[in-house]
Order: C-alpha cells, then sequence, then structure tokens
C-alpha cells in the first residue's frame, strides 16, 4: 500500500458470493450510505459500483464494532485501515486510510518503549484510588472528584485540563497522580509518568550513548496525558530548562492533558532571590497556569507515621 490513502479493487470473496445470490435494492445503498444522498450520486453510478459499495458497507460495520487495533475484525493487509469513499469525476472513488485505533497502538507502542528509561518502578502500581488516605479524600472532595472523573472517562484526543498539584512532602500528591495514571493504564489510555529529579540525568545518558534524544522529546511531548512527578525540584540550568519548555509548549498547543506534582507554587518555580533564573520560566509559568488546574494540598507528612526506629 502507498502512503496512508490506497485504492483498493480487490472484492472480498464473500462479498462477491452475496452480489450474486442477493438483489440490493437502490435504497439499501442509499440508506446505508448516506454520503450518496449528499452528493446526489445518481442510480446508475449506484448500481455500477454495487461491488465496491457492499465491500465499503461491510468494512464500516466492522469498525463500527471496533475494540482496539489489537482486535481489529478485517483481514489482511487492510486491518488498521478504515475505507473511505469520496465523490469524483467519474462518480465514486474508493479507497483506505489508516485508521486511529492503529495510530493509538502505535503511540502506545512508543510509549512502553520509554517505560524502563524514564524511571517506572514496580512498586508505583501499588498507588491507587483504593488505598489513597481517607483523610486526604475527605479533606479534598472537589480534588477527588476530578482526579477519579479523569481517570475514568479521559480519551484519547480529548481537549483537557491537567492538574498541578502542590504542598509539603507526604501529602499524597505523588500517590494521587499515580492512582490516575495506574487507571489510565488499565483502561489502555497511552500515558508517560516522569519523575524529575532522575528525568535530565537520563536525558543526558541517552546522549552519551549517541541516542536519539529527539525521540524521547517527541514522546514526551505528544503522549496523550503526560505526568511530571517532583516538578522544578531538579538542578535548574539552560539544558533541564530549555528541554522542559519544549515539551511542555508542544503540549499546550497541542492542548495535551499534563499532570505535575511540586513542592513549589507555580509563582515559586525556578526562582532564586526572587528571580526567574531563565527568561523561558515567565512563559513556561504561564503556560502551566492556563493549562493544568491548580491543587494546594497540606497535611501532615503520611510517610513519617510508619517510622520504625531503634531506639
Amino acid at each position: 500500500m502507498d502512503g496512508d490513502f490506497v485504492h483498493i479493487r480487490r472484492m472480498m470473496h464473500h462479498i462477491q458470493g452475496a452480489s450474486n445470490e442477493v438483489e440490493y435494492p437502490l435504497s439499501y445503498f442509499y440508506n446505508s450510505v448516506p454520503e450518496l444522498s449528499l452528493w446526489n450520486v445518481d442510480r446508475a453510478t449506484v448500481l455500477r459500483e454495487r461491488p465496491q459499495l457492499l465491500e465499503y458497507i461491510v468494512q464500516k460495520k466492522i469498525c463500527q464494532a471496533c475494540q482496539g487495533f489489537s482486535s481489529c475484525g478485517k483481514q489482511g493487509d487492510m486491518k488498521g485501515f478504515v475505507q473511505t469513499i469520496r465523490p469524483c469525476t467519474t462518480g465514486l472513488s474508493f479507497g483506505a486510510e489508516r485508521c486511529q485505533p492503529f495510530y493509538d497502538s502505535q503511540a502506545a507502542s512508543r510509549v512502553h518503549r520509554w517505560r524502563d528509561i524514564v524511571g517506572v518502578a514496580s512498586q508505583d502500581a501499588h498507588f491507587r484510588f483504593d488505598n489513597y488516605p481517607e483523610e486526604q479524600s475527605l479533606k479534598y472532595p472537589k480534588l477527588m472528584t476530578f482526579a477519579r472523573n479523569f481517570a475514568e472517562s479521559y480519551t484519547v484526543g480529548q481537549p483537557s485540563d491537567g492538574a498541578y498539584l502542590f504542598g509539603p512532602p507526604g501529602v499524597g500528591k505523588t500517590h494521587l497522580m499515580l492512582a490516575v495514571f495506574n487507571r489510565l493504564e488499565e483502561r489502555n489510555i497511552p500515558c508517560l509518568f516522569l519523575r524529575s529529579d532522575t528525568i535530565f540525568d537520563r536525558m543526558r545518558h541517552i546522549l552519551s550513548v549517541d541516542g536519539d534524544l529527539d525521540e524521547f522529546l517527541q514522546a514526551c511531548s505528544s503522549v496523550p496525558v503526560l505526568g511530571v512527578d517532583e516538578f522544578a525540584q531538579e538542578r535548574a540550568n539552560d539544558f533541564t530548562l530549555e528541554k522542559l519548555f519544549r515539551i511542555i509548549n508542544q503540549r499546550f498547543h497541542a492542548k495535551l492533558p499534563t499532570w505535575f506534582t511540586s513542592n513549589f507554587s507555580p509563582p515559586q518555580i525556578y526562582r532564586k532571590g526572587g528571580q526567574d533564573l531563565q527568561e523561558s520560566v515567565a512563559p513556561l509559568r504561564s503556560r502551566i497556569l492556563q493549562m493544568a488546574r491548580l491543587a494546594k494540598m497540606d497535611g501532615e507528612d503520611h510517610r513519617q507515621r510508619h517510622l520504625k526506629s531503634l531506639t
């Protein structure tokens, strides 16, 4: 197949058999393919293109029952394609284009390639909504409702706000964000969770072994949902701020949801002595404030409740 649009001149065997055995009235085609009426396609063209139209209808019904690319009901080289129909000077033109579930599957594959590199830990799967500290759930009902709704209902390609969770250590920021991301993964929503304190060291490692850093940056910039833990905790310099701004800027313009946890409120990120560390900090801050809902969290350090002392 040539590119993302290919002409198909091969009829499925069961369609050929059906067209020989069953006489389909013209109304069947006009009802099944509303575009024919919209384009004022005449009866003679419909009769002439009947075999192709039958194939188009069957393919369309398969796509309507789609459960994702991995379970695509199509056969052979039609797997991952959606058949198209367009008016043309000779009547109708039939073709095929890559379907969105195919692109979603490709995006998920790219994300999984980077999971080990970004530092996803096996214990991260333990953080869920059902074991989130009850006192924090009761304390922030609006935040919990937003987080649960996002985790349960977000769909790929849907413009959506992310969240910026900030406050002192141990108040449940990372737990809540991981609960969201673990649920998204259960729903097969491609997402990527980054730890700010290690991610830039990993970027430098990619460069040191002549890896493709642009591929990684593009994955972070385009993944349907991105999470950045301990945002603004890393040692900021020209390298880190340049890469971070590139990721956030692309996601901002693409309206892709991004979640953050941080010990710093947005006005305090990447500042020293009351001054922004770089000129890019102000536009970075502005984008974050527009793309994420703010949630200030406080309370006791939950981690200190289970300290084991030997004295």
